[in-house]
């Protein structure tokens, strides 16, 4: 802390939460390792550190990408899979197999939630004393503010612009720092350059990942990034660069990602 480098904190006295300047690229890093990597012992190893530095992180919306990853990766795999296909359609003309496998599926779901239920429920009653209604907070006054007239609607208030607002929760007055970055950028671009943007980027992807999983990363990392303070900083453009830089020599070595874990 004393060097700028980041934080450590607990809340219990055993786990630590080690938050320091990096910390955003660990699980996209993580991900991508098990893709990029060819020698199986580098890949374990790699992968493994970096998984539980992700961990130590201690920032659940690390821990929600990669689950969120992994759950449409299997997605993916299990409707590519020829064999699985047929199944598909043998299991769905017989009536007590689908029931038989609705119920094993519930009975997962069920045993999978009462497990993580505890870990979920401490994470979301200490989010829900301050880090969720700060970011409600921000939603607020930012858009309050963005919505001042017709012309700060669609060309917004300008670079660098600060609001000057004292809520309950923080002193806005002085604040270039927010964690739902994306509405800060909104704030001050408008929504025509916003749109503008979005659209611009979905484009220059579609036209230049031509794979599933590719996607599938980045998205992964959004979902982690909008609710941080990384979808407009230099982790987006690393993280552009690394999938981009993944999706090339896939297609340029004429392999199937899908199939590489």
């Amino acid at each position: 802390m004393t060097l700028g480098m980041g934080d450590i904190y607990t809340y219990n006295q055993y786990f630590y939460r080690i938050q320091i300047k990096g910390n955003p690229i660990l699980p996209i890093a993580f991900i991508v390792s098990l893709f990029a990597i060819q020698s199986k012992r580098i890949k374990f190893a790699a992968a493994s550190l970096l998984f539980v530095g992700t961990i130590v992180a201690g920032n659940l919306a690390f821990i929600l990408a990669i689950v969120f990853f992994f759950g449409m990766y299997g997605v993916i795999l299990f409707f590519l899979n020829a064999r699985v296909v047929a199944f598909l359609k043998t299991l769905f003309g017989n009536k007590k197999r689908v029931i038989m496998l609705t119920c094993l599926l519930v009975a997962i779901l069920a045993a999978a939630g009462i497990l993580i239920y505890p870990y979920i429920k401490e994470v979301l009653v200490r989010k829900m004393e301050y880090s969720i209604p700060t970011r409600f907070d921000q939603v607020s006054h930012l858009l309050n503010d963005l919505v001042e007239s017709p012309i700060t609607f669609l060309f917004g208030q300008g670079l660098g612009n600060i609001i000057y607002v004292i809520s309950d929760y923080r002193d806005y007055r002085n604040a270039y720092y927010f964690e739902l970055q994306t509405i800060y950028v909104l704030n001050q671009v408008g929504i025509l350059y916003f749109i503008l943007f979005l659209v611009t980027k979905i484009i220059f992807i579609i036209k230049f990942w031509r794979n599933k999983i590719t996607f599938l990363i980045y998205l992964s990392y959004v979902l982690y990034a909008f609710t941080n303070p990384y979808l407009f900083d230099t982790t987006n453009i690393i993280v552009l660069i690394v999938v981009s830089s993944l999706n090339k020599l896939y297609l340029k070595e004429g392999k199937n990602i899908e199939s590489k874990i």
